[in-house]
């Protein structure tokens, strides 16, 4: 029946001498009298009653997942449903928006998914800039959980939120930019993010750390302004990991470094 069109379908049934139709009413869900109930929690028990009404499992799908499931089909996926991930769920526990979510998903697209929505290591370092080496395998493995060698959309978007709602995460940003700012300018040159990136990956050419450079001077100015860098990071969270050796001589009772090597690099 879902290879039917629209058209078809409504000529059949207006073609025919019978149509049936079921309506259950289902009870009265109204908010709680004894204390004071978020929106949340009443549609979540409403949601309950429809879900057990219809015999089916609840899920955490919304409206978001359906931009996500448009977006991915306008793409050409083959299998578009691969890239719904329970929306409502990943924006109450990340703080997510809806078009964060699908700016990581263009990302993910990026990397060249394959048939069952799933990206291996060599594409996921092609966009994110970073030539295969330890802390490269160590960032891919940190969203790779089940250690498949390939990630699917959701444990990219989960791995990248989860790093980014870390409370330093803001922190570690701003502390990388003023540690990658040796002259003092506000700005961070080619040679500068070189010399600092270089601590984490060592062998670097020059081809490679003007790959990197590109995709943090996001307004293409030939220069990375603190907006330049912060903006990058928030796009693309787990880069932050390429300055967790600049953060670990960092004063503090946990500095910014600590938490990125727990999080990415254990």
């Amino acid at each position: 029946m879902g290879h039917i069109s629209l058209g078809r379908l409504m000529f059949r049934m207006f073609t025919q001498f019978h149509n049936f139709m079921e309506v259950e009413y289902l009870p009265v869900i109204s908010p709680s009298e004894y204390k004071k109930e978020s929106a949340v929690h009443f549609a979540e028990r409403t949601g309950h009653a429809i879900a057990t009404a219809l015999n089916v499992v609840q899920t955490s799908h919304s409206y978001a997942d359906l931009m996500l499931l448009t977006r991915a089909s306008q793409s050409k996926q083959e299998n578009p449903s691969s890239y719904l991930v329970e929306m409502a769920r990943v924006e109450s526990s990340f703080h997510l928006s809806t078009l964060e979510a699908v700016d990581f998903l263009d990302t993910f697209l990026s990397m060249n998914p394959d048939p069952s929505g799933c990206v291996k290591i060599h594409d996921f370092l092609r966009v994110l800039r970073l030539k295969p080496c330890h802390l490269s395998e160590k960032i891919f493995g940190f969203i790779d959980v089940d250690k498949s060698g390939k990630v699917t959309f959701k444990q990219f978007l989960v791995g990248s939120a989860h790093v980014r709602k870390q409370p330093l995460f803001r922190q570690a940003c701003e502390l990388a930019f003023a540690e990658c700012d040796t002259d003092g300018d506000s700005y961070i040159s080619e040679q500068e993010l070189g010399d600092s990136i270089g601590r984490a990956i060592s062998d670097l050419n020059k081809d490679e750390i003007r790959e990197v450079f590109n995709l943090f001077d996001t307004d293409k100015d030939g220069r990375i302004s603190k907006d330049d860098f912060c903006t990058c990071l928030r796009r693309n969270p787990l880069l932050i990991a390429l300055f967790s050796p600049s953060l670990h001589h960092k004063a503090s009772p946990k500095p910014p470094g600590i938490w990125i090597q727990e999080e990415i690099l254990s």
